[in-house]
């Protein structure tokens, strides 16, 4: 295969973004050029759902520029995504639909990486593997502390207002 400079380019683009984001820690240099090999950057409008809540996709995520909201399908706002952030991660680990939608806030690109070539290289380097569970199960747990923050916050304004 004979590797032109905008394929090195687009790799490099892609190695920057994937080393400088949460889900990368741990990662060798080697093993997150193989990644950047797999992933693909897509281009996003203001308005345009990224992820649609309820479809069977199961690609991760890194938004690399611009921001993006996590919106329930009620259309509660949940979360703000800012680059360097990974998602996608719950449909990604349990292999079950999209449990919210994300809807760019502005012009966005997002790094995907699809599901079955990133699971085919995660198999082939444990440790790798080991590394991305730990950074995905931990930001899970971020999310989930800041979900009850906002649980516990409602339920206060609900016992205030009675």
């Amino acid at each position: 295969m004979v590797v032109t400079p905008l394929y090195n380019s687009k790799v490099m683009d892609i190695v920057s973004i994937i080393s400088g984001s949460y889900l990368a820690q741990g990662f060798s240099p080697e093993f997150t050029t193989r990644v950047a090999k797999i992933a693909e950057i897509v281009d996003f409008n203001e308005g345009d759902y990224i992820v649609h809540e309820e479809e069977d996709n199961c690609d991760l995520m890194i938004l690399a520029e611009g921001s993006a909201e996590i919106v329930t399908l009620a259309g509660d706002s949940i979360g703000l995504l800012k680059p360097t952030m990974p998602f996608g991660e719950v449909a990604f680990l349990d292999r079950k639909r999209r449990s919210s939608n994300v809807v760019a806030s502005s012009r966005c690109r997002v790094v995907v990486m699809p599901e079955e070539p990133l699971r085919e290289l995660l198999k082939g380097e444990p440790e790798m593997a080991v590394c991305a569970l730990r950074n995905l199960s931990a930001l899970l747990c971020d999310r989930l502390r800041k979900a009850n923050q906002q649980i516990a916050a409602l339920n206060a304004i609900d016992e205030f207002s009675r």
